[in-house]
């Protein structure tokens, strides 16, 4: 009959397919989190991997997370899970950390690259409060298995045989035993899912603070593609908000860090203002935008709490914060590459405030 007709789109698709955009949006920043028992560097182990304890510790076996065979893998085949008509959001317990990532991928490459960022971001619903962390990609760490190499090598060493999920395993396991944050999943995006995404939602509008020069900023094939950004309020296109995110020339990866944050906020605005209903007409062609540059390993009942949390939780409750020169000092490694060390009792005190409190 006309009137049992089932609709192009079933209801809990769309409902998928918007929420995976939003939660996307909300915690992309570029274009972005083994427990243990305490922060690291207030109980048994350094946060600083030069430390005896830590270098030590890099020689072990691997942990239970990243032991051969329990490396996960990618399922595409997988079927979508069903999900649950009635979902509320995140129990006053359930604090969730997420690992965002950006992948350094340029087109035709595989899912396989140096993270070009890093942001730890932690959803509280027992406070309504966001902590939102950014890592800088130099920190030298120990990347357990491996011993102690820059933080944004992890994920690459974790993803030998074509293996991304293993290393978004790895990625997450290294932030946990050298910032002794819990990290409960992750989620990656690449270059293009960034651009298709912010176009997607019609650009953010981003405050720049100052004029930004860039003669010496990346193309995608491995050249130059200079970059001028006048000071002032600026409407971004996703190429642009992606230059935006990434520029580092003109100074250096804090400031980086911080417009990144940038223009994870205006997304956020951005995906606000349009409102559920129009997310919701727009999921199928926004999920296609996406699809082919996302990887996470939340399901769709977390992503279904997650949003309906993060929609009640007002900006002034969502804080941002970078490892900066506050917090890390330079160091030259036994083969002369500059990188970045922790100042342990600068930084236990931000991560006990950030993801404890």
């Amino acid at each position: 009959m006309r009137g049992n007709k089932k609709p192009p789109i079933p209801t809990w698709l769309s409902l998928l397919l918007s929420v995976t955009f939003v939660i996307t949006g909300i915690i992309v920043s570029i274009f972005a989190f083994l427990t243990v028992e305490a922060v690291l560097a207030a109980a048994r182990q350094p946060l600083n991997p030069l430390e005896a304890a830590a270098i030590e510790a890099s020689g072990t076996e691997l942990p239970p997370l990243v032991q051969e065979g329990a490396i996960p893998t990618s399922a595409p085949n997988e079927p979508t899970p069903t999900p649950i008509p009635e979902v509320e959001g995140l129990r006053d317990d359930e604090r969730i950390t997420v690992l965002l990532m950006g992948i350094d991928r340029r087109p035709g490459e595989p899912f396989i690259s140096r993270t070009d960022s890093m942001m730890l971001i932690s959803v509280n619903p027992a406070d309504d409060t966001v902590s939102i962390l950014s890592i800088p990609r130099d920190l030298y760490v120990v990347i357990p298995g491996r011993g102690r190499d820059r933080i944004n090598t992890a994920f690459v060493y974790g993803s030998q045989g074509n293996n991304p999920p293993g290393g978004a395993a790895l990625a997450m396991q290294t932030v946990e035993y050298n910032l002794g944050v819990p990290v409960d999943h992750y989620m990656m995006v690449d270059f293009a899912a960034f651009i298709r995404g912010v176009d997607a939602i019609g650009g953010i509008d981003v405050e720049v603070p100052f004029e930004i020069y860039d003669p010496q900023y990346p193309d995608m094939n491995y050249g130059y593609d200079p970059l001028h950004i006048p000071a002032g309020m600026q409407h971004f296109d996703g190429e642009l908000a992606l230059k935006y995110a990434r520029t580092r020339h003109q100074d250096n990866d804090f400031y980086r860090a911080r417009r990144q944050q940038q223009v994870l906020m205006a997304v956020r605005s951005k995906l606000l203002s349009l409102g559920a209903g129009e997310m919701l007409r727009q999921a199928p062609f926004l999920y296609r935008q996406l699809e082919e540059g996302v990887r996470t390993d939340l399901s769709l009942e977390q992503m279904l709490r997650m949003a309906t949390t993060l929609k009640d939780i007002p900006s002034e409750n969502i804080r941002s914060e970078v490892l900066d020169h506050n917090y890390v000092t330079g160091y030259r490694t036994e083969g002369g590459a500059s990188v970045l060390i922790l100042i342990n009792e600068k930084a236990s005190p931000l991560l006990q405030e950030l993801f404890y409190n």
